[in-house]
């Protein structure tokens, strides 16, 4: 099921064709993002995708966070995992970038890249930290050396963009 989103999450998806950088060869790596939020990192672990930020003091909790899996910073043909920080729904971007399929009371949703799972995927919140980890499973014909990035937003899509995180070696091992 597509459904369309409110601004943000339609402006976090504009955003993906114009905001890459080459990624660092680590899976997890710090990164400063927009001085309105703090610190992102990622962190990619077999059946986990995790984006984690560092609140800086007296910074606003971000509307949206998300990662990204692909060989260039591109939504099209991706694993783009974006949640809602304050309800934790979870979706997953389509095949061709735009739109979106909810995990909403589904055990799972599916594109041909990957396969974002209800089990698993959770958002914690405090003053200092969001952590958002979504339960994955990568489609065999997307294994292979990607690149990680991450994304926080606020309602209106403002944000730095996309953050490159490092990389990830999606492996048969992980592919379903």
């Amino acid at each position: 099921m597509m459904k369309k989103m409110g601004m943000g999450l339609v402006g976090l998806i504009a955003t993906l064709g114009s905001c890459g950088k080459p990624a660092a060869e680590k899976v997890a790596v710090p990164m400063e993002t927009s001085p309105m939020f703090g610190k992102l990192e990622t962190k990619a672990e077999k059946g986990d995708l995790t984006v984690t930020l560092e609140r800086a003091a007296g910074k606003p909790e971000p509307i949206f966070m998300g990662i990204l899996v692909n060989t260039e910073p591109s939504g099209a043909n991706a694993c783009y995992l974006i949640a809602e920080v304050a309800t934790g729904k979870a979706r997953l971007v389509n095949d061709n970038g735009s739109g979106v399929q909810e995990l909403e009371s589904k055990s799972a949703v599916r594109n041909q890249q990957c396969e974002l799972k209800a089990a698993g995927t959770r958002v914690e919140r405090s003053a200092e930290r969001v952590v958002v980890h979504f339960g994955v499973a990568f489609q065999e014909k997307f294994a292979g050396k990607k690149q990680l990035y991450a994304i926080a937003m606020d309602g209106n899509g403002a944000g730095k963009g996309l953050e490159p995180g490092g990389t990830f070696l999606v492996s048969a091992s992980v592919a379903k």
